[in-house]
């Protein structure tokens, strides 16, 4: 994030010395938050959109074009909030595509019949148009009655976020498990610096592997330099069933904002990974992206390669191709499966399990929980079944992608950017990879996996303790909470002190920290005066009350569930991450996260009079620290020390100091 913010620094100095009147004018904001939507640098456009509407707070254009930033950066709460003023707004139908949107960002946020009656209203505001918008808008409709029916279901499948060191505050996606013991999978945290002065720095993906001991894995290491060069996107790697083939994807950035991907394979050969070459037999068309490749073994026939493209001749944006592999290794001409696998949407990240012959995918065209969503087509006389939404748990409201299955078929991987997930400024922006469990069919009635001496002699109805003992023993129940957000005074606890750790605790850390409302009041609104006075202080209140007071709350219910746990024998671990202000060096900030963590563990040992104190200290509970400092901060936080009113005072930069609870490990007691 540093290097982002350098970039940024050094975009606007060139405003300085350009024809623009002053960086801070409405026009330099602007044309900054047009350009970083050109280079697809989302969250820095929102800063800079979110100043200008500080200069015309009503201005359509500028709502939507927030709007707009939000939803390209995953931020579908804020997304929905700016397409929402823009439809209320917008009399005169300039921008219809903001109710498209606002009822597709509702959809996201799991509000269906919001959703449905907006997809409604824009079918009926443009039921002349024939374009994909209105298609789309006619299909939510349709099947906005079996979203709510399969939103209903209940799930028993168990799945957990991999945690760190798999997962970082970037995206990881496309995993694969082989064996029981290494994790593949890519990442888009390294950064490319750029020889050529004309093209800006930019992070790309590697294929990273990372080996499992004692139920942790390892830190990731990347691939060697045959499966990733330095410059492009790597990723997407995928093996065949006896391990004798990999295939992978390689993208480099094309124009202003597209990625155009190849694919390339790699044959083993005495123990050893040949170099990669491009695939052939049409697989790779130019102009077009081949991606995201599976491939599944046909026996003695050879294999069959699975891949996704927008070339032509689909049936919609992104389809499923696949190109048969004789005994020779040739590869066959792509063809196109077409209905019932490909619709009129986008289709992805297809894995294919040969055994069972079924075909797993995630589509944006079928009816699903809202964005993509995980679909299996079972191969039955050469043809495809329908697909089959894997409902609840796997999917959710929002994306989710590369459904893998491990060589148990009763457990696998996939990517979301499901809450939960870690992220940098928006819950939603980022993919983490997730581990999950199937659940063996039982045809015994039970009631969730409670002692039988809790269940009721005159019927199977639970009784409460039978229902709390399951409660205990469901992540479902800790994960509501996650990622749990504390926030905390700057520069607290320690102040400009270069130690690691602290004494303070969180509650006594809170309350002078709520005592400093007035203060925040007056410096914040500073020498305005009127309704600009009244908002600034308004926002005061919106953070302290509806952010800092919520999540003390929320720590003291997510503590004592943590207490039931611990009580009934369970073993608990949790990730925390450091976040800071930029006011600071790096350095100092990283102390200041491990303070500021040292906290909460200083609040666990006093809570409910010690309770927890215990299990600290012989194990039970664990607190993992992860700190990440400034390197988190979102773009646009001020981080000029003179400048206290946005470094200090701001609720964007309070924002930024906290400690974020973003994973549980349970443990059950040993039986």
């Amino acid at each position: 994030m540093k290097a982002l913010r350098i970039i940024v620094f050094l975009f606007f100095l060139s405003l300085s010395g350009s024809n623009y009147l002053n960086a801070q004018t409405l026009k330099a904001w602007l044309q900054a938050g047009d350009k970083s939507m050109e280079d697809m640098r989302f969250a820095e456009a929102i800063e800079y959109y979110n100043n200008a509407l500080a200069f015309e707070t009503g201005d359509l254009t500028i709502m939507y074009k927030m709007a707009e930033a939000s939803r390209l950066y995953k931020d579908y709460e804020r997304a929905a909030i700016w397409y929402g003023k823009t439809v209320l707004e917008d009399q005169s139908n300039r921008f219809p595509l903001a109710v498209f949107h606002f009822a597709e960002m509702k959809k996201y946020l799991g509000m269906y019949e919001e959703s449905a009656r907006l997809f409604e209203r824009y079918a009926a505001l443009t039921k002349t148009d024939s374009s994909y918008f209105q298609t789309k808008a006619n299909f939510e409709i349709a099947a906005m009655p079996e979203v709510m029916k399969l939103a209903a279901k209940q799930s028993d499948i168990t799945i957990t976020n991999a945690g760190s060191p798999v997962n970082t505050n970037y995206s990881e996606f496309g995993a694969s498990l082989i064996g029981d013991s290494t994790l593949y999978f890519a990442s888009l945290r390294f950064l490319y610096e750029s020889k050529d002065k004309k093209t800006d720095d930019y992070y790309v993906s590697r294929i990273l592997q990372s080996s499992k001991k004692n139920a942790k894995f390892a830190t990731p290491v990347p691939m060697n330099i045959l499966f990733n060069d330095a410059k492009s996107h790597n990723g997407n790697l995928a093996f065949s069933p006896d391990f004798k083939v990999a295939v992978f994807s390689r993208c480099l950035p094309e124009g202003e904002n597209n990625l155009e991907c190849e694919l390339y394979y790699s044959r083993m050969t005495d123990g050893k990974w040949s170099k990669p070459e491009l695939i052939p037999g049409g697989v790779n068309l130019t102009g077009y992206t081949a991606t995201q490749p599976a491939i599944g073994t046909r026996g003695a026939d050879g294999y069959v390669l699975y891949f996704v493209s927008d070339r032509p001749g689909g049936s919609g944006k992104l389809d499923i191709w696949t190109s048969l592999i004789d005994a020779s290794f040739a590869f066959g001409a792509p063809e196109n499966p077409g209905p019932p696998v490909n619709t009129f949407d986008d289709e992805m990240t297809p894995f294919f399990d040969s055994p069972n012959q079924t075909l797993y995918f995630s589509s944006y065209g079928h009816v699903g929980l809202g964005g993509m969503d995980i679909m299996k087509a079972v191969i039955t006389n050469s043809n495809f079944s329908a697909p089959e939404n894997l409902g609840p748990g796997i999917n959710t409201s929002v994306n989710d992608v590369y459904y893998t299955l491990n060589k148990d078929y009763k457990s696998g991987t996939l990517s979301s950017n499901r809450k939960g997930s870690m992220f940098i400024g928006s819950k939603t922006c980022c993919y983490d990879i997730y581990l999950f469990n199937i659940p063996e069919k039982d045809t015994t009635p039970v009631v969730a996996a409670v002692d039988s001496t809790l269940l009721p002699t005159g019927g199977i109805k639970p009784t409460p303790e039978a229902i709390e003992a399951a409660a205990i023993g469901n992540r479902a129940t800790y994960e509501e909470f996650l990622p749990l957000e504390l926030y905390f005074e700057n520069d607290q606890p320690g102040k400009r002190s270069y130690a690691s750790t602290t004494t303070e605790n969180y509650e006594k850390l809170y309350q002078e920290y709520l005592a400093a409302v007035p203060e925040y009041k007056q410096k914040y609104s500073g020498k305005l005066a009127g309704s600009p006075k009244a908002n600034a202080e308004s926002e005061i209140d919106t953070f302290f009350v509806g952010t800092v007071t919520k999540s003390y709350n929320r720590l003291n219910t997510f503590a004592g569930k943590i207490q039931k746990a611990l009580e009934a024998g369970y073993s608990i671990e949790l990730e925390v991450r450091g976040r800071t202000s930029p006011l600071a060096k790096s350095e100092y900030n990283e102390l200041l996260s491990r303070r500021r963590i040292a906290s909460l563990v200083n609040f666990f040992n006093i809570f409910n009079n010690g309770v927890l104190n215990a299990y600290l200290k012989d194990g039970k509970l664990k607190v993992t620290e992860v700190p990440a400092g400034e390197t988190l901060v979102a773009s646009g936080v001020s981080d000029q020390l003179k400048d206290k009113r946005n470094s200090v005072y701001h609720p964007a930069a309070a924002s930024e100091r906290k400690i974020e609870v973003i994973n549980i490990q349970l443990v059950p007691p040993q039986q």
